[in-house]
């Protein structure tokens, strides 16, 4: 008896020690991922009347790249709405719900660039005009730093979209220039595609002011700093360490509920939500499954936004978008909060490899929505396999050589497609890693990944490495099979 004791007090301590050991080294690249982020400074200001944000924007950025650059470029996001952008900023199926008050445009327009503090003869550039391209002084050499300051002004769409205002909120997603990330030594200035959540973003750190009418309230990215009152304007401050993006959502109605997870602060706003509490309840429940399963939240507070918006939901690092009016907030909540983990801590390419995150985030929905007691694992799983396998029949039935590989999201035919290709798919090849390894090996290998990749942009043979090495080398061949198009899900080959 007292043996067993003794065994199993020690296998306490080995525990709680590794436990203090992987919350270390978490501190440990937080930290480095923080010394190694540019720094972005806003300092911006919302025009209600007119629907305009004025901003002037500082990039404290060093090159990490091999190779040296004349020029460093930004995306623009908020040209594609522009009335003369060559894509629409939404598919067509979307556009009655994203334009309610009819067809809307807004743009970006710069007052100034300068270069360590030089005026410089910036261009605006790219596929749809959708990248802002500065000039530097000579070249900017491998770890050679750089200051890029700009004032600019943006002219919101009246759009229910990523940026853009309504009745209700105005939403204020890839609202800044942000640095295009840096593959292979040459900057990735790809366009805004309609289909998938088209970006590719390093973390960076972040300092941002916002000065707006006081009957607002403010939903952010990040942790507020200071927040001040003067002759009917507020100004918020906010500060961001080591996240991928910042994003705010404005609203005269919101009404807010706040509760504590560990350390974390979850808010949740709201306008229209009938029921509330269990949405808190929802984005805490999967806060705890997702710290106790795969890692702890490394941030200081989450954010679940109710706003006005096209699509079912938005992540952003610290604060995610939830359609009003979704058919299920408890699935656009648990899915949107996994994004924090995956999209948010983990990166990917979320254009070339959109399943990484999106496939994840719906299969640990399921988890979720399984151990909570609200949806059978088994049967969300029956309902996908149905989805896909008879969308791949019709395909077959109506083509020859139908392409069932993942894929990048410019290349499907439509957002249904997909859909279908990276949530419904996607979430089956992640089950189809737990039922081969069983549950604990499975959460192992997710915890696995997700310390060894956070921060960084990760790549699909390192998520399939993580793995294999607790599963073995066949779970890399079902890896493959899936990016292929040559997995077996019912009668589908």
């Amino acid at each position: 008896m007292k043996k067993t004791l003794c065994a199993l007090l020690a296998i306490i301590l080995i525990a709680c020690a590794l436990c203090v050991t992987l919350a270390a080294c978490s501190r440990s690249l937080m930290e480095q991922a923080i010394k190694n982020g540019d720094n972005y400074t806003i300092v911006a200001a919302y025009d209600d009347e007119n629907h305009i944000l004025s901003a002037t924007q500082t990039v404290d950025m060093t090159n990490r790249s091999e190779n040296s650059f004349t020029a460093v470029k930004f995306h623009i996001y908020a040209n594609q709405y522009r009335e003369d952008a060559t894509n629409s900023v939404v598919p067509n199926v979307y556009r009655a719900t994203a334009y309610p008050n009819g067809t809307s445009y807004g743009d970006i327009t710069f007052d100034s660039v300068k270069v360590n503090g030089t005026p410089v003869a910036y261009t605006i550039e790219g596929e749809d005009m959708d990248v802002l391209s500065v000039p530097v002084d000579g070249e900017l050499f491998p770890d050679q730093k750089l200051n890029v300051e700009m004032t600019y002004e943006i002219q919101l769409a009246n759009i229910a979209h990523r940026l853009g205002y309504t009745d209700q909120t105005v939403n204020l997603g890839n609202f800044y220039p942000i640095l295009c990330h840096v593959d292979n030594g040459s900057y990735t200035a790809s366009p805004y595609y309609n289909i998938g959540d088209p970006f590719v973003s390093d973390v960076a750190n972040y300092n941002v002011s916002l000065t707006l009418p006081e009957n607002f309230v403010v939903a952010s990215s990040g942790n507020l700093n200071e927040a001040t009152s003067q002759d009917g304007l507020a100004t918020y401050t906010y500060s961001a360490d080591a996240v991928r993006d910042f994003a705010i959502v404005l609203s005269k109605e919101f009404k807010k509920l706040s509760r504590t997870v560990g350390d974390v602060q979850v808010n949740y706003y709201y306008y229209n939500d009938a029921d509330a509490e269990e949405s808190l309840n929802t984005t805490c429940g999967m806060l705890s499954f997702l710290n106790e399963h795969v890692g702890t939240y490394p941030y200081a507070q989450y954010s679940v936004v109710e706003t006005e918006f096209c699509y079912g939901g938005m992540e952003y690092s610290g604060l995610a978008m939830i359609t009003s009016g979704s058919r299920s907030y408890q699935d656009a909540v648990a899915h949107e909060t996994a994004h924090q983990w995956f999209y948010g801590v983990v990166g990917n390419d979320q254009i070339a490899n959109a399943w990484m995150d999106e496939g994840l985030s719906e299969f640990l929905t399921y988890l979720y929505m399984d151990a909570a007691g609200v949806t059978p694992l088994t049967r969300n799983i029956m309902a996908s396999t149905q989805t896909y396998t008879t969308y791949v029949d019709v395909l077959n039935h109506y083509y020859t050589d139908v392409d069932t590989s993942f894929r990048a999201v410019n290349e499907y035919k439509n957002d249904n497609e997909y859909v279908i290709f990276t949530y419904v798919k996607g979430s089956l090849l992640f089950n189809t890693m737990y039922e081969t390894m069983g549950a604990a090996k499975f959460w192992k290998a997710l915890k696995n990944y997700f310390e060894e990749a956070q921060f960084s942009i990760a790549t699909p043979s390192q998520m399939s490495a993580s793995f294999a090495a607790v599963g073995g080398q066949e779970l890399a061949n079902i890896f493959n099979a899936f990016i292929e198009g040559k997995e077996v899900i019912g009668q589908v080959k």
